[in-house]
């Protein structure tokens, strides 16, 4: 079986992030090089850290000497002599109706006012108490899957199906948006980081057991081997196959067709399933051992075949 890898910076200094926006811009094909494009292709580091410690996208860049990839929103002069913390609430509020009216949703999440403000959601709640006090105040409506309470199953389910849609690591600022419904401060929250999270997910896709898998301690090993998984009896006789285990099929396929070689990463409209190789009906179990990778077209395909 394959390695399951996550790469993350081993230094974070300051001139080691600096050399990452460097590396990534070296990569990118784009006249700017935007948050959504360094998290899509550094996966070492998320655009939040680099943000947060050289106090915004376009200072990043500035100390990086990258100043002509910006391709955002000019810092005006007013927020530059006016951190967020001394922002007036009419400043605030209608720097999130701005946000808003950008992003092109019916609500405004944490994620998205991070990735796209100047300020940020902790300025924000400092002024009004709370970001749904400031939501309010605002005029813009909650998400609907704001403050729920999910399950760690569930998080590790939404990180599967983000994760095989894309057929790579997802960016942070990538669960945000479909297919995935938890966005990224909802990991952080209940793992103190989005690291912590990832760690937390591979552990889950290499336990031995579904049942087991919401539970697990969080790992201290990025690097983690991802072993033969031996299922309960009964489960292999089962003909759905469970999010656990079409994730490690997929894993282990590299996320690409074993029959015509496409996979997500390269077409994000190529939809991948867990395929049994002997059917069910014939006898065929629920096993790693039985199931490959098809995309929907060769899948359905193989169902109009004779014999």
């Amino acid at each position: 079986m394959p390695r399951f890898v996550i790469n993350f910076l081993d230094d974070y200094s300051d001139e080691s992030l600096l050399e990452e926006i460097r590396r990534v811009a070296a990569k990118n094909t784009d006249t700017r090089l935007s948050i959504r494009s360094f998290e899509r292709i550094s996966q070492r580091v998320s655009a939040s850290t680099v943000r947060r410690r050289f106090g915004g996208w376009e200072n990043a860049l500035i100390k990086a000497g990258l100043a002509h990839l910006y391709g955002g929103r000019t810092v005006s002069a007013k927020m530059r002599e006016r951190p967020g913390r001394r922002l007036t609430k009419d400043d605030l509020i209608a720097e999130m109706q701005r946000v808003h009216r950008h992003v092109g949703k019916g609500f405004l999440t944490v994620s998205d006012f991070n990735i796209h403000s100047e300020t940020s959601v902790a300025a924000v709640s400092r002024r009004f108490g709370s970001w749904t006090n400031a939501l309010k105040e605002a005029g813009i409506p909650r998400s609907e899957n704001a403050n729920r309470n999910w399950s760690n199953e569930e998080c590790f389910e939404n990180l599967a199906r983000v994760w095989s849609h894309f057929g790579r690591r997802p960016a942070y600022s990538e669960m945000s948006a479909s297919p995935s419904t938890i966005n990224g401060r909802a990991y952080e929250t209940r793992w103190g980081t989005w690291r912590r999270a990832l760690r937390a997910f591979v552990t889950w896709a290499n336990s031995e057991s579904e049942s087991s898998a919401a539970t697990l301690p969080l790992v201290t090993a990025i690097d983690t081997e991802v072993k033969p998984v031996l299922f309960r009896r009964g489960q292999e006789d089962r003909r759905q196959v469970g999010p656990q285990l079409r994730f490690r099929v997929f894993q282990r396929d590299r996320f690409r067709c074993v029959a015509c070689g496409r996979s997500p990463a390269s077409d994000l409209n190529i939809i991948l399933h867990a395929d049994h190789v002997v059917p069910v009906a014939l006898g065929g179990k629920t096993a790693i051992e039985n199931l490959q990778t098809l995309c929907q077209g060769c899948n359905l395909g193989k169902g109009k075949l004779p014999g």
